[in-house]
């Protein structure tokens, strides 16, 4: 298994411990109710498939109801700006993703900035993939990337959104190769399969679940990892073949900001256990499990506000 895969920091497992045999007031009784796990996307999406996952482990382990609450409109802003407004007591979390909730702030009024969320734990992430059809002319990277400086803007890269990770990732690539390419924006992964097996886009930059899914039709020529990855085994990293292009789409959960520490570290614990519990599970679905607590969290997110405020800058895009 890559030493990426199961990279970790502890987040004071000892400090939990600890806080469980002093019982304050807040610890024993959290939780005493109902947990609310909020989906800010629609039903059947990623989010949704790990939430569900997640929900009967989560009973079991926090000894509490948890049901999932679907809040979805505006890429997740919608469910992220309600989180945002509920008592901060650990009750109410949201699944998260990334580059979202840094980029939707960046661009426009989300309705929450990302400051006014905590992050409380990331447990996987999708590194993105650049895929062509099988029968595709261009059986490696090169060859896309020469065939896009001959004649800047003919070659058409799908994906979902804007300035998502698919997004994100083709601006790296473009600027680390030098080349101009078309983005063609979709409104979910769903569609961009059959707009790739109907030869409406030349390539797909893409999640590697729906790589790993759909690794029957299409031809992954690069992965945007900072190494090769056991689940694309032989397909080379764009660093290796020296372009710096490393993103991916984040995962985890997040609450409003003053969750007492002693509720956060009931969350994160229970979390924890369970991302363990399922990785190999996930990573055969195509997730790669990442096992960050709230302090690698927050430099998770700090280090990429750097990255998404110049790239998103040299587009124009920033409000």
């Amino acid at each position: 298994m890559s030493p990426t895969v199961l990279k970790s920091k502890s987040f004071a497992l000892g400090a939990i411990g600890a806080m469980l045999l002093m019982s304050t007031p807040a610890l024993a009784d959290f939780p005493s109710g109902t947990i609310t796990y909020v989906n800010p996307f629609s039903p059947g999406g990623e989010c949704d498939i790990v939430q569900r996952m997640q929900q009967n482990p989560m009973r079991e382990k926090m000894g509490a109801d948890v049901v999932i609450e679907y809040r979805e409109g505006g890429g997740g802003a919608v469910g992220w700006s309600h989180v945002k407004e509920q008592p901060a007591n650990g009750y109410t979390f949201a699944c998260f993703s990334i580059p979202h909730i840094i980029a939707q702030p960046m661009t426009r009024d989300a309705g929450y900035e990302t400051d006014e969320l905590h992050v409380l734990y990331t447990y996987h992430s999708t590194p993105q993939v650049l895929v062509v059809r099988n029968d595709s002319p261009y059986e490696t990277l090169e060859d896309l990337v020469e065939a896009a400086r001959a004649a800047p803007g003919s070659i058409t890269v799908g994906g979902t959104g804007t300035a998502s990770g698919n997004h994100l990732a083709t601006v790296r690539l473009m600027r680390a190769a030098d080349i101009t390419v078309t983005w063609i924006p979709f409104p979910g992964s769903g569609p961009t399969i059959p707009a790739l097996q109907g030869g409406h886009v030349t390539a797909l930059m893409t999640n590697s679940t729906m790589a790993v899914q759909n690794s029957e039709h299409f031809r992954p020529l690069a992965v945007a990892t900072e190494e090769q990855i056991d689940m694309f085994p032989g397909v080379p990293t764009f660093r290796e073949l020296g372009y710096d292009v490393v993103e991916a789409i984040y995962r985890g959960a997040l609450g409003p900001v003053g969750i007492p520490e002693e509720n956060i570290e009931v969350i994160v614990s229970a979390l924890d256990e369970i991302n363990r519990e399922q990785a190999e599970r996930k990573q055969e679905m195509g997730f790669q499990p990442v096992f960050y607590g709230p302090e690698e969290s927050a430099e998770l997110v700090e280090r990429l506000k750097v990255e998404y405020e110049e790239l998103l800058g040299e587009l124009g895009m920033l409000k």
